[in-house]
């Protein structure tokens, strides 16, 4: 066999392998989610939608944003607004300059019961990491990145259609 064969070979064998554990990781992640955010009496969008209002780099939430970040309607963002308004997760604040204008505020410290689950997943991951040399954490970042900017534009080309 051709050194030139073999290497593609490898390469798909490879290709296969990463869809697979992409698969993997994806569906273990939606359950793992799904169980922490049981735990707490809320679904796994709930809680992703707790995280975007968390990680947002904006001064105000508004649930027109948190809809256009999940690829969810506006019904759908209204209704999880209220369950978590109603557990006291978030709360909503009038715009005083447009009082028809709502933000939408964590409650940090209804989110104290879920701390100590994300961080025993993040030192668990932090283990993994650490086999890994600076350059691999690079790669992976890279890669992480890359899939992340697909993601984000196939759900924009999925709410579109």
């Amino acid at each position: 066999m051709s050194t030139k064969k073999s290497k593609a070979g490898e390469r798909a064998r490879l290709l296969r392998r990463l869809w697979e554990l992409g698969r993997e990781m994806s569906t273990q992640t939606v359950f793992l989610h799904q169980a922490i955010a049981q735990s707490a009496g809320l679904n796994a969008t709930d809680t992703k939608c707790i995280d975007l209002i968390l990680r947002c780099d904006k001064e105000h939430v508004t649930a027109g944003w948190l809809s256009q970040q999940s690829g969810l309607t506006t019904g759908a963002i209204t209704h999880i607004l209220d369950r978590l308004e109603k557990r006291g997760h978030i709360e909503r604040i009038r715009d005083t300059e447009d009082r028809r204008r709502v933000f939408i505020q964590a409650r940090h410290e209804s989110l104290k019961p879920l701390i100590p689950k994300y961080e025993a997943i993040g030192a668990a991951y932090m283990v993994i990491l650490e086999e890994f040399t600076d350059a691999e954490l690079g790669l992976i970042c890279r890669y992480l990145e890359k899939t992340s900017e697909v993601s984000k534009s196939e759900l924009a080309k999925l709410v579109s259609s």
